[in-house]
């Protein structure tokens, strides 16, 4: 049996390791890991992701035959630059690294003659206050090498980019942030699949954000996108220029796009698949490909054809929600929700009594569930019967409040 190597133990790993583990002898290596996973890996290592040179090393003394990761980009580079020391298939460490970081990626864009917002990528707060005012409008600052929103912040004056630069910067490995012109337009989302440099647009879709100050976190994201035909297209051949100009050999990316009046700018790209379940389960409901099983045999070495694509098949997306801070009293709801037909997976099952909610600061602490329906229609009623079935009640020290759904 193969060996493969997984990086990563979050709630949105699962998926894959579940796949790995009906297909190959499974190493995993994450930070931390949970019981929930503990079961589908015969070997556990908890290290850094970050820490290449002791993964590299413990791939050779295990003597992988391939190495993934999926839902998360900071094992990205990891995995890598185990691949190419160890010559298995990859993505190869250049195309990590612009994949994995905002300032190399907007560079790239102009390079390949693709229009960008005004941005420019600083390490000092004296140069983030000379380009801010430059700009005469808000702006975003951003770590230019982390996930999950961290670090995020939408700037309207000087006084708050002095609060935050010091926050985002912290975030960031290499010490620098983005800055760049705020956009206030249409928001969307496309994952695709590479092999061999080929592309295949696999599902476009609708992202729809919490009303939440620095949240920066999606409520929803719907697929298929209700946009204009005309509008789908321009957005995905703009992703598909991208993704081939950026040279991506072989997986699953995730980009995000913000319209500026009629023009489309690339906010990210990601060289894995969307978080939150999209990889696993939204492009299996919306496009007819198992993910998971793509990805593996990739990292095996053991494809050569890109996977038939349905498009079609139903319209489906994720619902979140935040708690208010304090300490969940009661929960109900939560076992009528799982035996919805039209639920495919959810994250409820980490809310438990007696749980402490901190403060809403970043898209991590969001749970999620993944719903379909056979119109546009009937998942937004789905949606709506999973609201009003899911009773949570948290103790705040403003009284007994409930989940944050806006």
């Amino acid at each position: 049996m193969k060996k493969i190597m997984i990086l990563g133990a979050g709630v949105y790993q699962l998926p894959i390791l579940q796949k790995a583990a009906e297909m190959c002898e499974v190493i995993l290596v994450a930070p931390m890991v949970s019981q929930d996973f503990k079961e589908y890996a015969d070997k556990i290592y908890d290290l850094d992701l970050r820490r290449q040179d002791e993964i590299l090393e413990i791939a050779q003394k295990e003597k992988i035959d391939g190495i993934i990761t999926d839902q998360t980009d900071i094992p990205v580079r990891t995995m890598a630059y185990v691949a190419d020391n160890m010559g298995l298939p990859g993505i190869g460490y250049d195309t990590a690294c612009l994949f994995t970081d905002k300032g190399k990626m907007r560079q790239k864009l102009e390079e390949l003659g693709i229009p960008v917002l005004p941005n420019k990528t600083i390490q000092s707060l004296e140069e983030a206050v000379h380009f801010f005012e430059s700009l005469e409008g808000a702006a975003i600052i951003k770590p230019a090498d982390n996930q999950g929103s961290r670090g995020v912040y939408k700037i309207s004056s000087r006084m708050e980019l002095e609060k935050y630069f010091a926050s985002s910067k912290s975030e960031s490995s290499t010490g620098q942030v983005v800055i760049e012109k705020y956009a206030e337009g249409r928001e969307f989302v496309v994952e695709a699949m590479s092999l061999n440099y080929e592309y295949q647009e696999l599902i476009l879709g609708d992202t729809i954000y919490f009303d939440i100050e620095n949240a920066f976190a999606a409520k929803n994201r719907i697929f298929p996108s209700n946009a204009s035909e005309e509008i789908c297209k321009k957005v995905s051949l703009l992703n598909e220029r991208i993704i081939k100009g950026f040279g991506l050999k072989q997986g699953i990316s995730h980009s995000e796009y913000v319209m500026d009046g009629d023009e489309v700018y690339l906010i990210e790209t990601a060289a894995r698949g969307g978080g939150v379940f999209i990889s696993s389960d939204l492009i299996h409901l919306g496009a007819g490909v198992n993910t998971e099983e793509f990805l593996i045999r990739i990292a095996l070495g053991e494809l050569n054809v890109m996977p038939e694509v349905q498009k079609g098949q139903c319209h489906c997306g994720y619902m979140a929600f935040y708690l208010p801070q304090g300490t969940v009293k009661s929960i109900q709801g939560i076992e009528s929700i799982k035996n919805y037909d039209f639920v495919h997976r959810n994250i409820l099952y980490t809310i438990h009594t007696g749980m402490q909610i901190g403060t809403i600061e970043d898209k991590t602490s969001r749970f999620s569930i993944i719903v379909s329906g056979k119109s546009a229609e009937e998942l937004e009623e789905h949606m709506e019967q999973i609201r009003k079935t899911l009773l949570i009640e948290v103790d705040t020290e403003e009284g007994v409040k409930y989940p944050i759904w806006e």
